[in-house]
């Protein structure tokens, strides 16, 4: 069985993170009502690196 540290994985999930979110997986994420992730990701755009840094420090 493959290592989840193998490169192929490490490479997938590089790709993965650089995937804009979408709002019904950011909504399952962070437990918000989809509305309310409809909302947030159009105020601030798709991308995962911002929309986790501003659910991190919502949630601080």
């Amino acid at each position: 069985m493959a290592s989840p540290k193998t490169p192929a994985s490490a490479a997938a999930q590089k790709v993965a993170a650089e995937l804009p979110y979408d709002p019904t997986a950011f909504s399952q994420k962070y437990g918000i009502p989809p509305s309310e992730a409809k909302t947030i990701i159009k105020r601030y755009g798709p991308s995962r690196k911002k929309l986790d840094s501003y659910m991190a420090a919502r949630e601080a």
